[in-house]
């Protein structure tokens, strides 16, 4: 009887906090059947708590009103705190500062390698700066004229450039000429014409390369002439075959050197190549693509080849020799100034040669038909006779066909199991 009441009174506590919840819902203005237009759906874990993109939305608050949970005794669990996620800045390497390489500034070198010429000898100077690079006594002078063929201008410019530049004060040690490459065209001469190749034009064109060769002659200067290289197509390297001929004539002729690099850019068929082993001897790229210039271990290569030119004329000491040598001065009384080679002492005999007994050209007649004699003359019609201690194991194994056992360790030694 008792249980009865406090039943109904559970009942009626339980219905009195639906209603308490449902009326507060309702103060709220939160219908469930009455939704509001739904809003697109945000991740809201990228936001801090009480955040939501756009306004700030407090954390709700719990409710004062009647509780189940208290009325039954039992504590509310307050929520998780969730912490917001910590955004740690990237850490990104620290920009590398490009380290440029610090050229030694040449401190009053006693050696001046002045560089003239066309586009090819900008490639030249190019290689002659990373030679010399670490020589503090070198310096190297680009005077390049990269516009200014040969042919087209006039006779005389190249030979007043050049002395334009000796005559402004530029020191010269040694003067390097590299030209030629665009002078594949026709000569004018007056109204006439001349063909690029064809025998007027190389005399014309001699007389050009004379003229510059003369201004270092006349001024005692050293020059070395670099030949041009062979060409991608084949019909311009036939025709610079011919002009190498004529730089190497000229230069030769008026006390210059003429360094020929043809060989360091072909193959074994003596034909173009823009491969080959660079200054170190490594496989490396030497000409650029279009098949005229040089890439920067081509032009290394050039200044290889020019390089021991350069040393013969500085010489160990490193001071120019003079590309002529001097007259013969004549004294006041008329005697003659002894001459070099007199000063030179005579080689010595060279020792007289060994005589070698001559051999007979031709030797005794041997006949291939002769028949074997024994030492003591006689005919040899008997097989020799077999005597020894091999003589049983041959006769048994020649004429009985008796295969003579096999030694212990032998070769031929197939017993089983091998003790």
């Amino acid at each position: 009887m008792t249980l009865m009441p406090n039943l109904r009174r559970l009942m009626l506590a339980v219905l009195l906090a639906s209603l308490g919840s449902g009326a507060a819902l309702a103060q709220s203005g939160y219908y469930p059947q009455q939704q509001q237009q739904q809003q697109p759906r945000r991740d809201l874990r990228a936001y801090p708590p009480g955040y939501y993109p756009g306004k700030l939305v407090q954390p709700a608050q719990p409710q004062q009103g009647f509780s189940l949970r208290r009325f039954l005794g039992v504590q509310d669990t307050p929520p998780p705190v969730v912490q917001a996620p910590v955004v740690r800045p990237r850490r990104t390497a620290p920009p590398t500062a490009a380290v440029a390489k610090q050229e030694k500034p040449k401190v009053d070198p006693s050696t001046h390698v002045v560089v003239f010429g066309d586009s090819l000898a900008g490639f030249a100077r190019q290689g002659l700066d990373a030679h010399f690079a670490e020589n503090q006594d070198v310096e190297v002078v680009a005077k390049v004229r990269g516009d200014v063929s040969l042919v087209r201008a006039d006779p005389a410019d190249w030979p007043n450039f050049v002395k334009a530049t000796l005559d402004g004060g530029q020191k010269t040690s040694v003067a390097v000429v590299m030209l030629g490459t665009s002078d594949r065209q026709s000569i004018r001469e007056g109204d006439e014409t001349i063909e690029p190749l064809s025998d007027r034009w190389k005399d014309l064109y001699r007389k050009r390369v004379d003229a510059i060769a003369t201004v270092f002659k006349e001024r005692r200067i050293p020059v070395v002439w670099i030949g041009l290289p062979p060409m991608k197509n084949s019909k311009i390297s036939d025709d610079l075959v011919a002009m190498n001929e004529i730089y190497k004539e000229s230069v030769q002729r008026n006390g210059g050197a003429y360094v020929d690099i043809w060989p360091g850019f072909v193959d074994d068929e003596n034909r173009y190549t823009p491969d080959g082993p660079d200054v170190d001897g490594e496989p490396a790229k030497l000409r650029t693509n279009e098949g005229i210039f040089f890439t920067r271990a081509g032009s290394r290569k050039v200044a290889f080849f020019a390089d021991t030119e350069i040393k013969r004329i500085l010489g160990q000491g490193g001071t120019a020799t003079a590309a002529v040598p001097p007259a013969n001065i004549t004294p006041a009384d008329g005697s003659a100034t002894p001459s070099i080679e007199a000063a030179i002492p005579a080689p010595p005999d060279a020792a007289a040669p060994v005589t070698l007994p001559s051999k007979p050209l031709v030797g005794p007649v041997l006949p291939l038909t002769r028949q074997d004699v024994t030492p003591g003359g006689t005919l040899v019609t008997a097989p020799p006779k077999l005597t020894g201690d091999n003589a049983y194991p041959i006769q048994r194994a020649l004429r009985a066909g008796i295969v003579p056992g096999s030694r212990p360790g032998r070769a031929d030694d197939f017993r089983w199991p091998n003790p």
